[in-house]
């Protein structure tokens, strides 16, 4: 007899070619044992998934799966009740639940419709990519044969079939369906989410039998998800909540837990990924206690420079190291130009040195300035934001003032390597996301910075989390700013391993692989330059009138009246 997995009559009984894909007429041998596994997955979904249901793990390879106890108590969920609404921490394995539900319905039902949504196009592909292996990896005597085989959808012999969707407003619109799975629901904008949901629900209401399982990490209090977890705890509609808690997956225990939230830098960061909190949508980047914290730190500033548009509560000392980072705006009075200035000599006790923030300053008076409060700081390493008109403040600091210090901001690119050939750091989602946790790391977590101004202070304790997961300041344009906040952000950034291990020499690790002890490299120039000096604070250009130039003053000359009548006006003479 041939192999049970393999004993279909002849080649053109596949799929284009394909032993893993029996067609629709395909002749078949029968062994008991096979009608009585073909009877037993239809009955038991968890017999179905332990015994057949195959992944590729990217350490072990391909093999069977192995439930635990939270995803067999969520499948028998799904088999007994309509409408199931899951909650889950991160990397619990909620596609894979999606898949073998998908799956076990339309290889055992007959005519079964199914449409998986996703919030964005990339991961509802990704989804059907595991289903389609998932399919492709079954005994072929389990399998109905295929009529359609596609990148976004397959149809069966049986007449069922799976297709894929993306969560705008007319996903779904028109069709009908048996069984709608959701994926993430929570972080579907909440621009889209009643046109979203008044278009898919619809397709429920057809069939007294269709289902829906929802299943997304908890993302704030003000979104759909909530809504309608929220509701079915309370008992308050025919929805039945189930949840998958992070130490119920194995070999996840409060060691795991500390690593990780060291990792994603706050308490906080942890319990909204993994912990299975909603957290209120406006959450402070900061923790409360944290803030008071801070704010106790502030001090009056020692010199106020510029019409106090530039404030130092220290002087510079060439015997410490400094980092800048630089928030970039226009200049027409609502957002600011800002820079940052942090003494990291010491990482256990980091201290803001110096702040400059302008929000009438144009950007080509602002390299200028720039370049001049840099220098007071000996050159350091500045990161700055070349997003809009930052790229011009960049190439003028390069290119004119040929400043040797701008950092550039490693990323991956799509091939997994380094980018560093672009100066600058470009503000977009994953970029803020990733500065905003390493700021939380040293404030949060070490509580190893010290701020002294009270205004970057009270920045940070409104800049918040958004429902679609982006930071920013809460009501920003409505006397809400974040600039002071995202130039801290880029000054922390250049403490993160792939920035600081280009600029500094690490000398010592902590226990969680970030810096502990590092000095400036030697061969990176740096000047210092008080900002006192009449030198520094008179610009002289191109386009400036030369200076008035007296002879001996204790010789009298014709000039002697010009002279005098300056010294009446309030000036005094430079010896």
């Amino acid at each position: 007899m041939r192999n049970k997995e393999e004993n279909f009559h002849g080649q053109d009984h596949f799929y284009l070619g394909n032993k893993n894909l029996p067609r629709p007429h395909s002749e078949f041998d029968w062994t008991p044992e096979m009608v009585a596994d073909l009877k037993k997955c239809k009955r038991n979904i968890l017999h179905f998934a332990e015994n057949f249901f195959f992944i590729v793990n990217l350490d072990r390879g391909r093999g069977r799966i192995k439930l635990y106890k939270s995803q067999k108590k969520v499948l028998r969920g799904l088999r007994d009740n309509r409408f199931c609404i899951l909650m889950a921490s991160r990397q619990v394995g909620k596609t894979t639940l999606m898949t073998i539900y998908a799956l076990w319905i339309a290889c055992f039902n007959d005519d079964q419709r199914l449409l998986v949504v996703a919030n964005k196009e990339q991961t509802a592909i990704n989804i059907f990519k595991r289903i389609r292996l998932a399919y492709e990896e079954l005994p072929n005597f389990l399998k109905p044969g295929v009529v359609e085989y596609g990148k976004t959808s397959l149809t069966l012999s049986n007449g069922s079939s799976i297709g894929i969707s993306t969560t705008s407003s007319d996903a779904g619109r028109g069709e009908s369906c048996n069984v709608l799975i959701l994926d993430e629901l929570a972080f579907i904008p909440e621009n889209l989410i009643d046109q979203f949901w008044k278009s898919v629900f619809p397709i429920i209401s057809s069939s007294k039998q269709s289902k829906i399982f929802i299943a997304s990490t908890p993302n704030g209090t003000d979104n759909l998800f909530h809504k309608i977890y929220s509701d079915a705890i309370k008992k308050k509609s025919n929805w039945h909540a189930q949840r998958i808690d992070w130490w119920e997956v194995p070999g996840r225990d409060d060691k795991w837990k500390e690593d990780t939230i060291k990792d994603l830098g706050s308490v906080d960061a942890f319990n909204q990924e993994f912990g299975c909190q909603f957290l209120q949508t406006g959450e402070s980047v900061l923790d409360e206690g944290v803030i008071e914290r801070l704010r106790s730190d502030c001090l009056d500033p020692k010199y106020i420079f510029d019409d106090g548009h530039y404030l130092m509560w220290e002087e510079a000392n060439p015997e410490k190291t400094y980092v800048a980072g630089v928030d970039i705006a226009e200049g027409v009075g609502i957002c600011a130009s800002v820079i940052q200035i942090l003494d990291i000599t010491d990482l256990t006790d980091i201290k803001q040195v110096a702040i400059y923030h302008n929000n009438t300053i144009n950007p080509f008076l602002f390299t200028d300035k720039l370049h001049d409060i840099l220098n007071h700081w000996g050159s350091p390493p500045a990161l700055i934001e070349r997003n809009n008109c930052g790229a011009q403040v960049i190439d003028g600091l390069y290119l004119d003032h040929h400043y040797p210090n701008i950092v550039s901001y490693s990323h991956l690119s799509k091939a997994k390597k380094f980018v560093q050939n672009r100066v600058g750091v470009i503000a977009h989602t994953n970029s803020k996301y990733k500065g905003v946790m390493n700021m939380r790391y040293w404030i949060n977590e070490l509580a190893t910075v010290k701020l002294r101004d009270v205004n970057t202070v009270t920045e940070l304790q409104n800049f918040v989390r958004y429902p679609n997961g982006t930071w920013s300041a809460k009501n920003k344009g409505d006397g809400y700013f974040d600039d002071r906040v995202m130039s801290l952000v880029w000054c922390l950034m250049i403490l993160e391993n792939t920035v600081a291990e280009r600029y500094f020499d690490i000398l010592e690790y902590d226990k969680y692989q970030r810096p502990l002890v590092m000095r400036a490299i030697d061969n990176i120039p740096r000047r210092f330059v008080d900002p006192t000096s009449l030198y520094s604070n008179e610009k002289f250009t191109h386009k400036s009138e030369m200076p008035v130039i007296f002879s001996d003053l204790n010789n009298s000359t014709p000039r002697d009246q010009d002279l005098e009548d300056l010294m009446t006006n309030g000036w005094l003479p430079y010896e």
